[in-house]
């Protein structure tokens, strides 16, 4: 069975501006509410969401979901509706980059994992090789994404540890 995988913006964003949007398809069967291909449109540079990623209807109860969520929690309507939808689709895996929305889908026991994650994971199960993950990691740190000194030194760390074996 392939893992569900619900993505927000941040992710397609980031992985694309690094040239790795092809490591989430890896992740299994990936989902997006309507507004995440809006937001997308709006801050990408020309880029088109790859055919593989599907545009998933947010049911009445996923949309009164995010709905409380924009309004309780601060997550712009993305990141809200991504959760939601993670939680009517019964989703293996949330994907964001955001620590706001990360924190709700975790309190709301969803497994979430960012860009780097996803880099990590690949590298993990031989999808891609050390050399390619540093090169990857090194195009994640320069894209949009901000990265703090101390997760990219322990993002290159793992690399390192996950390439040795």
């Amino acid at each position: 069975m392939r893992r569900i995988v619900v993505c927000d913006t941040g992710p397609l964003l980031h992985l694309s501006e690094a040239g790795a949007i092809h490591l989430l398809q890896n992740a299994g069967r990936i989902l997006i509410p309507e507004s995440v291909t809006k937001e997308y449109y709006q801050n990408a540079q020309g880029w088109n969401p790859p055919q593989w990623i599907e545009v998933h209807e947010l049911d009445q109860a996923a949309q009164k979901r995010s709905e409380g969520f924009q309004e309780s929690i601060t997550v712009d309507l993305g990141e809200a509706d991504a959760i939601a939808l993670a939680i009517q689709v019964e989703a293996d895996w949330f994907i964001t980059d955001d620590a706001k929305a990360r924190q709700l889908a975790e309190s709301l026991n969803l497994e979430s994992h960012g860009s780097i994650g996803i880099l990590l994971w690949n590298l993990s199960v031989d999808n891609i090789n050390g050399e390619q993950a540093k090169f990857l990691m090194d195009a994640l740190a320069n894209s949009s994404l901000w990265i703090s000194n101390r997760v990219l030194d322990e993002a290159y760390k793992a690399i390192n540890l996950l390439a040795s074996k």
